[in-house]
């Protein structure tokens, strides 16, 4: 039955970030189709996800500290994990930042603010694929899922920002520009998500180990201005932002054995977005 094949049960799955806005309901979804799931991150929770306290991790759902720009810190969670559940299954990475000028124009970004995005968007994302891949290629099966962007694949429409609140949601920036822009190192490390994500797949299909990425569209947040989700939205076919669920099922169908014959796939879930 193909219903059977979305089953996790007797999986073990990573969610790294899973303390994100994000992250929570990708950890959640993955445990309600029967996975035993870890989720791995900063102790502090995203400014998104402080938003939105409903949103809490399940009781069920064993929560780990983690480093993702430290290598020990990796290492150390990912054989912790091992030493648990004696191997990881599924891996989600699902981690990510904002700098305080995530939300400025191009020419007032700061060098510092593109590398700690990097830090964590790849750099981080090098550092749990080994780690996980290791235990992967040991156990001749896995599945890796990596959160990518439109933004990966397309550029930015900068006209959709004027006059949103997203530096002051978000950034946790001390004080808000006076014009909002998305920043050029999101669409620079999601394209490489995308790259990585492809490379992967070649490189450990021998191996029955599949490496997969989600490029979402914008996702719907409490608390954005209409004039911007009005403004996304009328760029978008279906109308609408993504709800979380509309992410959190391409992961689970990725993360089952229905996705068995998939690898090496960008799958874009975006109302359309990349359509026109």
């Amino acid at each position: 039955m193909i219903g059977e094949q979305f089953n996790l049960e007797n999986k073990t799955a990573l969610v790294i970030g899973g303390r994100g806005f994000l992250g929570r309901r990708l950890a959640g979804a993955l445990s309600e189709y029967g996975a035993e799931v870890y989720v791995a991150d900063i102790p502090q929770p995203s400014p998104a996800a402080r938003k939105e306290a409903a949103e809490m991790l399940a009781t069920n759902i064993h929560q780990l500290d983690v480093d993702v720009t430290c290598e020990e810190s990796v290492r150390r969670v990912v054989q912790q994990l091992t030493a648990d559940r004696s191997g990881i299954d599924v891996l989600v990475y699902a981690a990510t930042t904002k700098p305080p000028d995530f939300y400025y124009a191009f020419t007032d970004c700061s060098l510092e603010g593109w590398q700690a995005v990097l830090r964590v968007e790849l750099d981080g994302l090098f550092l749990v694929a080994r780690e996980v891949g290791r235990e992967m290629e040991r156990a001749r099966s896995g599945c890796m899922i990596f959160l990518s962007s439109i933004y990966g694949m397309v550029g930015n429409d900068q006209r959709i920002y004027q006059g949103s609140n997203l530096a002051s949601l978000y950034a946790d920036a001390s004080e808000a520009p006076t014009q909002t822009f998305s920043h050029a190192v999101y669409p620079t490390a999601k394209g490489g998500v995308i790259s990585l994500t492809r490379f992967l797949a070649a490189y450990w299909g021998h191996l029955g180990i599949r490496v997969n990425c989600v490029s979402p569209g914008g996702l719907a947040h409490p608390g954005e201005n209409e004039e911007f989700v009005g403004r996304y939205s009328a760029r978008v076919p279906l109308g609408r932002k993504a709800n979380l669920d509309d992410i959190s099922g391409a992961v689970v169908f990725l993360a089952s054995e229905a996705a068995g014959y998939v690898t090496g796939h960008n799958l874009v879930v975006d109302g359309g977005w990349t359509a026109w």
